[in-house]
């Protein structure tokens, strides 16, 4: 008698929720398995983005190490840099004395005097070339120091006068050669 079924609605209930059951089985499982093939695609693009990164890091810690491995090179370019700095600003201060060294000497003009030589080197002030007579050269000088050039010991040495012919005019002239120390000018 267990076959015989006294109530047929149930026997329809129970067919329609296993059908229901196989129908939601049948999603859960497609769902699940897309699910899983999705994140195994992402995993694989994780896992790439995960090596690449690592990869990068032993790049940069490679390079690093060797940028360690090349400290003291580094800092003995440092110090070259340091000592260039400080003779630049030697060089400096010495151009800027003898740029206004050029500016003082150009502004009184050498009336019967003509420079032949000029060089300034170390605070020594160098200066040859020819004078109509030693007044000339003195009051050339005279200009100058009272101009503003403290020329110390600024003994001129000079020469026999001899005669020269330029332009169609002779006159006698006298070679000179002056030496002298100057003090430091101020810098800018």
């Amino acid at each position: 008698m267990s076959d015989f079924n006294l109530h047929p609605w149930r026997e329809r209930r129970r067919a329609q929720r296993m059908r229901h059951w196989r129908l939601a089985s049948l999603c859960a499982f497609s769902l699940t398995l897309a699910a899983v093939w999705h994140l195994d695609r992402r995993w694989d693009d994780w896992v790439q983005q995960h090596q690449s990164q690592v990869a990068q890091r032993q790049h940069t810690l490679q390079a690093l190490q060797t940028e360690l491995q090349q400290v003291p090179v580094w800092q003995n370019r440092q110090s070259q840099v340091q000592q260039v700095q400080a003779a630049w600003q030697v060089w400096r201060a010495q151009q800027w004395q003898a740029w206004q060294l050029l500016q003082h000497l150009l502004s009184v003009p050498p009336r019967g005097v003509q420079i032949d030589r000029l060089v300034w080197r170390d605070q020594q002030l160098q200066v040859n070339g020819w004078t109509l007579s030693e007044g000339h050269l003195q009051a050339w000088l005279s200009r100058l120091q009272a101009g503003g050039l403290a020329a110390r010991d600024a003994r001129p040495k000079l020469e026999e006068p001899q005669w020269m012919q330029s332009d169609g005019l002779s006159a006698k002239r006298r070679r000179f050669s002056l030496q002298s120390s100057t003090p430091a000018p101020s810098t800018p």
